[in-house]
């Protein structure tokens, strides 16, 4: 059984980049975009203050409108394809899940459902949290993932 919490957040720095990629490419488009974005960020001389992440904006049965990136302690400029940008604060329902990345969007149904039974709508993209750095632990049974989702 899954758990669920209601929590506030501040608003946070980030550093990301944002793509709109076909539903099978998001792991490809993840795996091409964090490296970027770290090493733009120690290039620039900032410091991160998180996990990595992934935002969605919207999705369609064949596309993903979605956004990769790494918080920062304070705002480092974008370039190019890389944004400079403010993750929200507010209220936010998260839960965790453990496991393959390709079972997420389970986590993200059943976020998604406590919310609504709690009478509670979604302010905002879903995100996750990528607590777990696949290569340091090469078992996907053993990666962590929080999902966030801004409500109201």
């Amino acid at each position: 059984m899954a758990e669920f919490e209601i929590r506030q957040e501040l608003p946070r720095h980030a550093v990301t980049i944002r793509k709109v990629v076909g539903n099978s490419e998001v792991a490809q488009a993840f795996g091409e975009c964090l490296p970027k974005v770290f090493g733009y960020i120690q290039s620039k001389g900032g410091a991160m203050s998180g996990p990595p992440f992934g935002l969605y904006h919207s999705f369609s049965d064949d596309k993903m409108d979605m956004e990769a990136g790494l918080p920062v302690e304070a705002p480092v400029e974008g370039e190019g394809e890389i944004t400079s940008t403010t993750l929200p604060g507010g209220r936010v329902a998260a839960t965790w899940h453990v496991g393959p990345y390709e079972q997420l969007a389970q986590a993200h149904e059943s976020l998604r459902r406590w919310v609504d039974e709690q009478g509670l709508r979604p302010a905002g993209p879903p995100r996750d949290v990528f607590w777990t750095d696949p290569g340091q632990e090469p078992d996907p049974s053993k990666w962590r993932t929080e999902v966030v989702l801004p409500v109201e």
